[in-house]
């Protein structure tokens, strides 16, 4: 993957490969997190290099497993370029999916 990145053909195919993950797969979730992200074209690396944190907080936070500080949703929804609701009831959709697996 990292010699992917480094070139522009490369790079632009997995960012469409993600988004086409983003739709074929998750669709069905609904916007979470993870989907937001994916329909970006964006590694959980990507994102948490835009955010200046690291590639394990974003997994925690796509699972549904992490409390955010208002300080970090609003970085991730800037990131994002959605507003605070849409994150929001994407965390909460999140927490939803986590608390089924759950059961």
């Amino acid at each position: 993957m990292a010699d992917w990145q480094t070139g522009d053909q490369g790079r632009a195919a997995l960012e469409n490969g993600r988004r086409w993950v983003a739709d074929a797969l998750y669709d069905q979730e609904g916007e979470t997190v993870r989907a937001l992200r994916l329909r970006r074209g964006w590694s959980q690396t990507r994102l948490a290099e835009a955010l200046g944190t690291s590639q394990s907080h974003i997994a925690r936070i796509e699972r549904g497993r992490e409390n955010l500080t208002i300080a970090t949703c609003r970085k991730l929804a800037s990131v994002l370029e959605i507003d605070l609701n849409t994150l929001n009831q994407a965390l909460e959709r999140q927490e939803a999916i986590a608390a089924a697996k759950q059961k």
